[in-house]
């Protein structure tokens, strides 16, 4: 295989097993999706098999390179101290957290949580949390009725102006003009 990512993926599963070669535990689920695009290609090589088959080899792949430590059906078996954070943020959105209460929540120090986090997912704490909070709100102004103002508080945000500047950094358009952009 190939493309820009695929020196990438050879480079982590080379670290993964120690080499080139390696033993997988069984895994049904990619044994499922190699079969999936297997029987895809064989229907023939059109833009939709191919899509199809491309879009599911990047996870079929993750499932090799990750085999140890990931199980599509129950997700991450052993999660670390950031995928633990992460999943702290995502379950207290509705919050407005400090970086001395996330560090708190997994039991590390601001500066060493900030900076790991950081190398993981290429943001800051803080940073990575209002993104989090942006998508909710993106979900908000396309599936609902609410107003900006209870969007904000929805997630948290007492100011709305501040929720709407935030929105607006990280969308590149206010809350607003996100809602009327999708919706025509």
């Amino acid at each position: 295989f190939k493309g820009n990512a695929s020196s990438s993926m050879i480079e982590l599963f080379h670290k993964q097993v120690n080499g080139y070669k390696g033993f997988l535990k069984y895994n049904e689920q990619s044994l499922n999706l190699f079969n999936e695009m297997y029987s895809q290609l064989e229907r023939g090589y059109g833009i939709e098999n191919l899509i199809h088959s491309n879009m599911c080899l990047g996870y079929f792949l993750t499932t090799m390179i990750y085999n140890d430590r990931y199980d599509v059906r129950t997700h991450l078996k052993h999660k670390d101290v950031l995928d633990k954070a992460v999943d702290f943020l995502g379950s207290n959105i509705t919050e407005m957290l400090t970086l001395n209460e996330m560090a708190s929540a997994v039991n590390l120090s601001p500066s060493h949580f900030s900076f790991s986090f950081k190398k993981k997912t290429g943001f800051s704490p803080i940073e990575y949390f209002n993104h989090l909070k942006v998508q909710k709100a993106c979900q908000y102004l396309l599936f609902t009725d609410l107003r900006v103002r209870e969007i904000a508080l929805e997630l948290g945000m007492t100011d709305p102006y501040y929720f709407t500047r935030m929105f607006t950094k990280v969308m590149g358009m206010s809350p607003n003009n996100y809602r009327e952009k999708k919706i025509h």
